[in-house]
């Protein structure tokens, strides 16, 4: 009997020192977890997503670099205890690699989101049937490159673009975002540059975006054979029918009402049969031509959120449009709308190219003559 007994005793006791480690480690989780946790909530309240890239950039630096550093002194912390208690030795070493495999997860995290994504560009191809030209036409959509210098995957970009053979190519702004100690000086001959090696038999049309300030001050024939509309308008004959192009101004893409107004004006100075295309930085100006007779609206500016979270979407756009509005290409009344994602990512306040489930795009829309139906 003494010796049931004292083996019952032996046994609740290995029992109790068993549960220790997992006891602590699941305590030690929510102490983590309410860290991070308050952590972020300061940076929302700070403005992260008004957007505030300051704040932007301090959540990047901790989520995805003083966490992950934190996380492996928890792991050193665990494993100094493992060599301590040598009866718990087993649970403790687990819970060390836990969050050392966390801590190596974040790290690779921010890898890709930095590294990979960024530069994994993809081209959505687009067909649209149309009654206004009786020959094909490949237009390419680009927007946002954002370069903070030129660098391979800029030069990669137009390579891509070369080998879709465009016939028009329209970017809607955002050309450079340059990062000391490049300076636009330093890093626009080497764009044009680019653009000059493309220069599709129909043009190549922007309009300015948040970023270059001082295209404005540069003459229209150093841009050649960029053409920058600017609140301007151009006709394009194809051969096949006339497209009728229309930029808006920075302002007005943003602001719905001075949008509306140039339009109208536009839209008297065009003939029904025309194509046209309006197109401008940001998308906001899209919510006011509904109900215009506009075949194809373009836009950039809201990079589709640059990161996009499973099930919720994108974080923030910096527009007014509905979120799902923030890239893609749909109908949204009587136009179409395509919104980039962006071939680039916004470097503003120094922040590091950053994107995740939201890769860099262009946008390839094949204008196609519309089927005759018998």
């Amino acid at each position: 009997m003494k010796e049931l007994l004292e083996l019952g005793m032996t046994d609740i006791g290995t029992r109790s020192r068993g549960g220790r480690p997992w006891l602590l480690g699941v305590c030690s989780v929510l102490v983590v977890f309410c860290y991070v946790l308050i952590r972020n909530l300061l940076y929302v309240n700070a403005g992260m997503l008004r957007p505030n890239f300051t704040e932007i950039h301090k959540a990047y630096d901790f989520n995805l670099w003083e966490l992950p550093m934190t996380l492996f002194g928890v792991a050193v912390i665990f494993a100094m205890l493992a060599a301590t208690w040598r009866g718990l030795r087993k649970g403790l070493i687990w819970i060390a690699l836990l969050y050392a495999f966390i801590a190596v997860d974040l790290l690779g995290l921010r890898y890709y989101v930095t590294n990979l994504e960024p530069q994994r560009l993809v081209v959505h191809h687009v067909r649209l049937e149309t009654p206004k030209l009786t020959q094909p036409i490949r237009l390419l959509h680009i927007s946002d490159i954002q370069a903070g210098h030129i660098s391979d995957y800029e030069v990669e970009i137009f390579e891509q673009i070369k080998a879709l053979s465009p016939d028009l190519i329209l970017n809607t702004g955002d050309f450079l975002q340059v990062v000391p100690p490049a300076t636009f000086a330093s890093e626009f001959p080497k764009l044009l540059a680019l653009i000059k090696g493309v220069n599709p038999r129909l043009g190549t049309y922007a309009v300015y975006g948040d970023t270059e300030r001082e295209l404005y001050r540069i003459r229209a024939d150093q841009l050649a054979p960029l053409q920058v509309l600017s609140s301007r308008s151009a006709q394009i004959d194809t051969g096949g029918g006339t497209i009728n192009l229309h930029g808006l101004s920075l302002y007005q893409s943003k602001n719905q009402l001075w949008a509306t107004r140039t339009v109208e004006q536009w839209l008297n100075q065009t003939k029904s049969g025309d194509f046209r295309i309006l197109f401008g930085h940001a998308p906001d100006y899209a919510l006011k031509v509904v109900d215009l007779p506009i075949d194809l609206c373009l836009a950039g500016h809201t990079h589709g959120g640059q990161v996009r979270l499973p099930w919720y979407g994108a974080l923030v756009i910096d527009s007014e449009v509905p979120k799902e509005w923030a890239r893609g290409f749909r109908r949204i009344g009587i136009p179409y709308l395509n919104v980039s994602a962006g071939a680039g990512s916004n470097r503003f306040e120094g922040l590091p190219p950053l994107r995740f489930n939201c890769p860099t795009e262009m946008t390839l829309i094949e204008l196609v003559p519309m089927r005759s139906i018998r």
